[in-house]
């Protein structure tokens, strides 16, 4: 996997919209948190159009995106937001452009499918955390805010995290791959497929009721991306237990009962937590007998 180069205070980096339409107001507020640790910012030409529940066409939304990786001063790109639409972008993108000049382009939720396609596609990796319209205009935390400064100033940076829950016991390593379950599921049957063999899956949602939670990781096991793990993280499952406390943590209970690789819960990374960033593409370790994931240094 590349390396891009590091971005740090001082750097400047640019905004854009891949999927979902951006409010104004919360994208203000977001520069103003990307300010305030450092960074200058420059936003994309059509981040603040709209087309339906869009930013715009999927042709201006690309637009925005290859002139960014294209800019020698741009030192890395952070979306303002997930939202539908940014799968929209991956038959457009040329991954040549990225190839060429690496940089770290750094979103979740719905824009998994372009991070997926940047590791996969580009082999550049890619970093899973804040946005400008959502997080960042909320505050980070202090945690999350220090490892975001580190890993766009030091791309291959080591970590370590305590496990909240373990489903099943283990210990594995792979290169870090996944996203916001729903978006990867969506991918199934697509040249864009999440690529899981022999890889740490991490994943993650919000508000799905429990039932669409199973039928999602169903899916992915009929579709064989289970098959050849190395190991599972899940992280945040926010407002997705339907009313009962434990529904979900139940699903996942019985869903990876007698796994032959280790499966963990609760890490703090996805909607509505701490959102502690993850570079994918790059390789971590899962012990849960222990009880710590961690990146490796690179």
């Amino acid at each position: 996997m590349i390396l891009p180069p590091p971005v740090r205070p001082g750097g400047t980096i640019g905004v854009v919209a891949p999927g979902g339409a951006v409010a104004a107001d919360a994208l203000e507020e977001g520069v103003a948190g990307l300010e305030a640790l450092g960074f200058r910012v420059r936003l994309g030409a059509h981040v603040l159009e709209r087309r339906r529940y869009l930013a715009g066409s999927a042709e201006k939304r690309c637009a925005d995106l290859a002139s960014m990786l294209a800019d020698p001063e741009i030192g890395a790109v952070v979306c303002a937001r997930g939202g539908y639409g940014t799968s929209h972008l991956l038959p457009l993108l040329d991954p040549a452009l990225l190839a060429s000049r690496p940089k770290l382009v750094v979103g979740y939720s719905d824009v998994s499918p372009l991070l997926g396609w940047i590791i996969e596609r580009c082999g550049v990796v890619a970093l899973h955390g804040p946005m400008v319209a959502t997080d960042l205009a909320q505050g980070l935390s202090e945690r999350a805010a220090t490892r975001f400064v580190e890993l766009l100033g030091s791309p291959g940076a080591p970590w370590r995290e305590p496990i909240a829950g373990v489903v099943s016991g283990g210990v594995a390593t792979g290169r870090l791959v996944g996203g916001c379950l729903s978006s990867l599921a969506a991918l199934l049957g697509t040249p864009y497929a999440v690529e899981t063999a022999g890889a740490v899956l991490f994943l993650e949602d919000v508000a799905e009721r429990p039932y669409r939670v199973d039928r999602m990781l169903t899916h992915l096991r009929l579709a064989g991306k289970l098959d050849a793990v190395a190991a599972v993280v899940l992280g945040s499952f926010a407002g997705c237990d339907g009313g009962g406390a434990d529904l979900v943590a139940e699903v996942f209970a019985d869903f990876f009962a007698g796994a032959p690789y280790p499966v963990v819960t609760g890490f703090p990374a996805g909607h509505l937590s701490e959102n502690l960033p993850l570079m994918l593409g790059l390789p971590v370790r899962v012990d849960a007998d222990s009880g710590w994931v961690e990146a490796l240094a690179t």
